[in-house]
């Protein structure tokens, strides 16, 4: 087995890195009139923006929450108990006869960036969650380290960084040049080299080297892959078996990556691009932090994409402001919700706490309270008022062709952050 080296950096393990480490940066694809996310350059240990000492942090609602057609009340956030049971294991040689082969040849050309939905009601229901969810944090932190996984929350899972590169498709997690990479659990490592002639990524060099692990359990009776991205230092080989907290490589930079980070992936069905699931439904939180995954949909059922969500903490003298976003449109149906929860937005790493979930929608604002408990996920689903349909201005005289209601056509929106 061939050892690849690295040059250590004195480089400390609260690196901050910016959001854009794991993409090139590209023209937005932005919706008329969205408004623009907070955008934080640090990671971790910035602090996000804060309403001025003066003001009123919770208004009263100007409207009450619409619940979904089945439902009589707004649901109730209820913390879901982390599964016990043994995942069952799979044989690779099984996984592996019965694998459809993934087409890895490079492109000719770098395939152009989509245009993706932000501030938008898409056009067909989201899929609904199963009837009693279960949390599935079976995975340690891919790094050492405390309780915390410190991620990049500018540039979350489903989000292009505010149009600035692609959609992200995993998570970016602080680490300096050389910080051990472990394996999240047991598994078998089923790719260990460079990608600069196989394509496993949005193009090829996309991650530079990469570690791929087929893991003992399955999830839904389908294979899991976790994929770890820009590293070097590689310690392990294809074919050999690691358990859980084992090294398998080192962080690095590589690809599109401009700094020292590492990108995880987790892949449910297949070992390709399109398969990846939110890594934060998979990595235990820890004694210290909690997640929350949340719906924001309309009384359809359609999803609101792209749409900034903020929780507000209520148990602090300081409100302190946690901002991230739902899941945007994505042509190419990258972006997958969990099988049992069907969230479109999540919020990791928060510390535990009584919160407020803020969310403003074609002028009307939305509050719910939430409770993040240590260790734990909870669940929140927001039915927003129907769309509004636009009235055109006296200045206009639309066709007959503009005033013709298209069936199902997605529908743009104003999002905004709480004010004073």
């Amino acid at each position: 087995m061939k050892r690849i080296t690295i040059v250590y950096l004195a480089l400390s393990v609260g690196l901050i890195f910016l959001g854009g480490g794991c993409q090139k940066t590209a023209d937005a694809g932005s919706v008329a009139n969205a408004a623009q996310p907070v955008a934080v350059a640090a990671i971790a240990t910035e602090p996000l923006p804060t309403l001025a000492a003066s003001a009123t942090p919770f208004p009263s609602p100007t409207v009450t929450l619409i619940p979904s057609a089945t439902a009589t009340a707004p649901p109730t956030l209820t913390p879901l108990p982390t599964q016990t049971e043994t995942p069952t294991a799979i044989p690779t040689e099984t996984q592996t006869a019965t694998a459809v082969p993934v087409n890895r040849r490079c492109p000719a050309e770098s395939p152009l960036r989509p245009s993706y939905t932000r501030n938008f009601l898409a056009a067909d229901p989201w899929p609904q969650p199963a009837a009693d969810p279960i949390a599935h944090f079976d995975f340690v932190k891919p790094v050492p380290g405390g309780g915390r996984t410190i991620i990049n929350k500018t540039f979350p899972y489903g989000s292009d960084g505010d149009g600035r590169y692609l959609l992200h498709n995993g998570i970016d997690i602080a680490g300096a040049l050389g910080l051990p990479v472990l394996a999240v659990a047991d598994g078998t490592v089923v790719v260990a080299q460079a990608d600069e002639s196989e394509l496993y990524g949005w193009r090829c060099d996309w991650y530079g080297h990469l570690v791929i692990l087929e893991l003992d359990q399955t999830w839904q009776g389908q294979p899991i892959y976790v994929l770890y991205g820009h590293v070097l230092g590689l310690s392990v080989e294809v074919g050999q078996h690691v358990s859980q907290g084992e090294p398998v490589a080192e962080v690095g930079i590589g690809g599109a990556a401009t700094v020292p980070h590492l990108h995880l992936e987790v892949r449910v069905g297949s070992n390709e691009f399109s398969s990846t699931r939110n890594p934060m439904l998979w990595i235990d939180p820890g004694p210290t932090r909690g997640v929350v995954a949340g719906r924001l949909i309309d009384p359809q059922g359609r999803p609101w994409q792209g749409v900034m969500v903020t929780l507000i903490s209520t148990s602090e003298d300081e409100p302190e402001f946690i901002n991230t976003w739902s899941y945007q449109g994505d042509p190419q149906n990258l972006i997958n919700p969990d099988e049992l929860l069907a969230e479109n937005f999540v919020f990791a790493d928060v510390p535990p706490g009584e919160y407020t979930l803020y969310v403003k929608l074609q002028e009307v604002e939305y509050r719910q309270q939430v409770q993040v408990v240590e260790g734990q996920l909870t669940t929140v689903e927001l039915v927003t008022e129907p769309y509004k349909t636009p009235t055109p201005t006296p200045e206009v005289s639309p066709t007959p062709e503009a005033t013709a209601e298209p069936e199902m056509t997605p529908t743009a929106v104003s999002n905004e952050s709480p004010e004073p």
